[in-house]
Parts: structure tokens; sequence; C-alpha cells
């Protein structure tokens, strides 16, 4: 398994490779964001490159034409516009086609197939609604990682264990009565 490449590599690299337009520093900072790394790493492992190939065997030409013309479907796309799956010519077929199924489906029922919503209205609301329950206030999500304190358990009288013992609370019982 290779390495990950260090992002002091890539200084090197970008050191070693001068671009006048400042893109191989535009994209040494994309890289440097949090899970931007991981999801072009495994985009290019699809296509049977890596990472580690970057201002080597892949250009950094190259490398910045195919992250700009990625599809939708990409880990890369999908962390940057969730939505941007249903760019795809794909999707968007896909998404026509089960809309016009419903939309039979509902005809022959004998229902009215223009109440329907679009698939693609569906899901940018269940998006939106999800992006609403990331903004919700902290004070109503519960870290589950956490633990609750014990609850403060009430000292159960000890059952005797053996006659020593009985006769001695017996005693004790005793005593706060005739007090």
């Amino acid at each position: 398994m290779a390495e990950p490449i260090s992002h002091r590599t890539l200084e090197c690299l970008a050191r070693g490779v001068e671009d006048p337009r400042g893109k191989i520093r535009s994209l040494l900072r994309l890289l440097r964001r949090d899970g931007v790394e991981g999801a072009i790493r495994s985009d290019l492992l699809v296509i049977g490159r890596s990472l580690d190939e970057l201002g080597r065997t892949l250009s950094w030409l190259d490398f910045d034409a195919w992250l700009s013309n990625l599809p939708g479907r990409s880990a890369y796309r999908r962390l940057v516009d969730p939505m941007g799956v249903f760019t795809d010519v794909e999707a968007d077929i896909q998404l026509n086609l089960t809309d016009e199924i419903r939309k039979l489906r509902v005809q022959l029922a004998g229902g009215n197939p223009d109440e329907l919503t679009p698939t693609v209205e569906r899901l940018r609301q269940v998006f939106a609604q999800r992006e609403a329950a990331k903004q919700e206030p902290a004070q109503n999500v519960t870290d589950i990682r956490t633990r609750k304190p014990p609850a403060p358990q009430q000292k159960a009288e000890r059952q005797p264990s053996n006659a020593r013992d009985r006769i001695a609370q017996a005693q004790a019982r005793a005593r706060a009565a005739n007090q």
C-alpha cells in the first residue's frame, strides 16, 4: 500500500514547477481541506491512478483538467456539492423515467398525475431538511460518546450473611426502637 503523499512533498513539487496563474498553489490549498484529499484519492483510484503520481507521471495541468470535469457522482463532487449528482445526464434521464412511470401508475389507478412532485424536487427538499438539521442548535443535540453520571443509589440494608450479622442488626433495630 502506498504511503499518503505528504504536504511537504506537495510543496516541494510546487516549488519545482512554476505556474504563472498560481493553479498549483490553489490545488495545494484545495488538497489541505478536510476530506478533500481522501475524496480525490478515491476518485483517482477509480480510474487506476494515484495522488502519489501527481507531479511525476500525472501532470498538474492534467490533474486540474480532470478535477474540473469530474462527473457529479464522483466523491469529490459529492463532497463539494451534494446536489451535483443530479447534474449528470444519466441521472437526469433516470429521474425523468422514474417520474414518468410514477405518473403512469397514478393515472392507471385513477388519480391525477399532475399533483405529483417531481423526484428532483423531493430530493432537494430532503437535502434541505438535512442541512437544516445540521444547523440545529447544539443544545438539542446529545453527544452519544459522553457517559452519563451514575445515578445515586440508595444504600440498601445489607442482608445478613451469618448469625453474628443477624444478631447485630437485630440489636441495632432494638436500640433504634427504644430511643
